[in-house]
């Protein structure tokens, strides 16, 4: 896809925002980052995800901002990277992988449900033995198991000792504001030292998480309905990866 010929105008987040064709087509060649729908709106979603292409493509880190030149357009249309991008785009695929096999395994959790029970047990079941079943764990084990079993490090900050908690993960993770997040990030549900875990497996405008907070589970779950079961704040938390 190609933008319009005529269009050399920066897109960038602004008040009013912008809006146009421009904009269409270039949410459309934003897809794989998830800017949101393509309404033709240039918002915090479309501007979020401008920024994840940049970090994709290799742009210096001073340069992962939401604006979009007309350069970046021509790089997401399949243009070839100046070399220097190109090999750190190469360096940043590794953490990449290790989010989609954070996420790979919570769905693997709930593919497999009916054999995963809920209980609060420490250290970790199975920790060291990935995706063995049956499988008997809590929200912060069952978050904790994606990322070590993913090869990530201990989210909370433990050495993979199977200790920790909501408590240790908030203390350990670094927060992220909502329109950042990505796949793999966790949010935590009440105030410090949190009340519950879940895992983000689909950013929008109702985000997808896995949860793990019951007996029945991990499941699937929108935001929106989770946030009925578990008391405010939420607090996003940077996978770390």
């Amino acid at each position: 896809m190609t933008m319009p010929t005529t269009q050399v105008r920066r897109l960038q987040l602004e008040h009013p925002f912008q809006t146009g064709a421009d904009v269409v087509a270039l949410q459309q060649l934003l897809a794989p980052y998830d800017p949101g729908p393509v309404d033709g709106v240039f918002g915090p979603l479309t501007a979020a995800a401008v920024e994840r292409a940049k970090w994709a493509l290799g742009y210096p880190d001073v340069q992962c901002n939401g604006s979009a030149a007309p350069r970046l357009v021509t790089y997401l249309d399949g243009g070839p990277l100046p070399p220097a991008y190109a090999a750190r785009a190469k360096e940043r695929r590794q953490p990449l992988a290790l989010r989609e096999a954070i996420v790979a395994n919570a769905r693997w959790g709930i593919a497999n449900q009916p054999l995963i029970h809920y209980a609060q047990l420490r250290p970790i079941d199975a920790l060291r033995e990935p995706r063995r079943l049956p499988l008997t764990t809590d929200c912060s084990g069952f978050v904790t198991l994606c990322y070590v079993w993913a090869g990530a490090p201990d989210p909370n900050g433990l050495g993979s000792s199977g200790e920790g908690w909501t408590g240790t993960l908030l203390e350990h993770l670094k927060p992220l504001a909502a329109d950042a997040v990505q796949p793999g990030d966790l949010i935590v549900f009440g105030s410090a030292p949190g009340e519950h875990v879940a895992l983000l497996l689909e950013r929008g405008t109702d985000p997808l998480l896995c949860s793990h907070g019951q007996e029945r589970g991990p499941v699937a779950v929108r935001l929106s309905e989770e946030s009925r079961s578990h008391p405010p704040p939420v607090t996003w938390l940077s996978a770390g990866v």
